[in-house]
C-alpha cells in the first residue's frame, strides 16, 4: 500500500479540504460534498455518483468489503485511514469508517418530476436538515416522484440532509430552489392537483382522500417548521387539506405530515372511490 493511499494525521491537507466541504460555501466553490456511512455511499455506487475520493479505515474496509469491491470495480481507489482521521472528516459523533466526496447532484427537469407517476413533494422553506432528509426518505418509500424545494429550505447536500435520506437521495429525483408559482403551474399541466397540508383546513385528510379530491398524484405543499405553509404556498393550491388530530397537540412535525399525507392518498389508490381508508389494509396485505 504506497503512502498516497493511505491518510494518518488528522491535519493533513486532505482532511481540511473535506472539512471544507460542511459548508454551503464550500460545496458551491468546489461543486462537491460529503457522503458518510456505509449504506449512503453504497448507493451512491448504485446511482453511479460521480465519486472524486472514497475513504476507510481499517476496521471498516473489513465489514464493509463489498464497497471496497464495488468502488474498484467502478475504477474507484480507496484511501485508508485511520480512525481518528476519518471521524475527523466527517459530522458524525459516531462515524461508521466510511466516508465519500462525491461531485453535486446533476439538477432534474421540473417537467420530468410532474410528468412521472407518483405523488410529489413540494417544500415551502423547509428549513431543517433532519426533516428534509426524512421526507425525502418517506418519497422514496412511498414511490414519489419527486421531492421539490422552494430556495430558503435546507440544502440537498447539506450533511444532515444526505445522512437523513439513507441513501434515498440517490434514488429519487430532487429539484431545489423551485419557485412555488413555477411547480404549481407545471403540476396543473400535468393534470395533478395542487394541495396545501394545514391545520386550519375545513376538509380533512380522509374525507379528501375518499371523496378522490387528493391522490397518488397529487402535488402536496408542506410548510416550514416554525411558521407552516407561506401565504404564497397557500395561494398557488387547489385545496387545502387538515390532517385529523384527536388529541390537543397542535401541529405535527413537518416529515411526519409528510409521512401522513403520503400514505393516506397511497392505501385510497387501493381502493374503489368512497371507500373507506380502513377496507385497504386487508388489500394492501394480500
Amino acid at each position: 500500500m504506497s503512502p498516497s493511499q493511505r491518510v494518518t494525521s488528522v491535519k493533513s491537507d486532505r482532511v481540511t479540504a473535506v472539512r471544507t466541504l460542511h459548508t454551503r460555501q464550500g460545496r458551491r466553490k468546489t461543486g462537491r460534498f460529503v457522503v458518510e456511512g456505509p449504506q449512503s455511499v453504497r448507493s451512491a455506487l448504485a446511482a453511479g455518483v460521480v465519486i472524486r475520493d472514497l475513504f476507510m479505515d481499517d476496521d471498516a474496509g473489513v465489514a464493509f468489503a463489498d464497497i471496497v469491491t464495488d468502488a474498484r470495480t467502478a475504477g474507484r481507489s480507496v484511501t485508508w485511514t485511520t480512525p481518528d482521521v476519518l471521524a475527523a472528516m466527517g459530522e458524525t459523533s459516531q462515524p461508521q469508517g466510511v466516508l465519500a466526496v462525491c461531485d453535486l447532484l446533476p439538477e432534474v427537469e421540473l417537467s420530468a418530476v410532474m410528468a412521472a407517476p407518483g405523488p410529489v413533494l413540494l417544500l415551502d422553506q423547509l428549513t431543517d436538515p433532519g426533516n428534509v432528509g426524512t421526507v425525502i426518505r418517506t418519497a422514496d418509500a412511498v414511490g414519489a416522484a419527486g421531492v421539490l424545494l422552494t430556495t430558503g429550505s435546507a440544502d440537498v447536500h447539506n450533511g444532515k440532509v444526505v445522512r437523513s435520506t439513507a441513501g434515498s437521495l440517490f434514488h429519487l429525483p430532487v429539484v431545489p430552489h423551485i419557485d412555488l408559482s413555477e411547480a404549481s403551474s407545471a403540476a396543473r399541466a400535468h393534470g395533478r392537483v395542487v394541495a396545501v397540508a394545514t391545520g386550519d383546513a375545513e376538509i380533512g385528510l380522509f374525507e379528501a382522500a375518499a371523496a378522490g379530491r387528493v391522490d397518488d398524484r397529487t402535488c402536496w405543499v408542506i410548510g416550514s417548521e416554525a411558521h407552516g405553509v407561506s401565504e404564497e404556498g397557500r395561494a398557488v393550491a387547489d385545496i387545502a387539506v387538515r390532517i385529523p388530530m384527536a388529541g390537543r397537540a397542535e401541529s405535527l412535525n413537518a416529515a411526519v405530515a409528510a409521512a401522513v399525507v403520503l400514505y393516506v392518498t397511497a392505501y385510497q389508490a387501493f381502493s374503489a372511490p368512497g371507500e373507506p381508508i380502513r377496507a385497504i389494509r386487508a388489500q394492501m396485505t394480500d
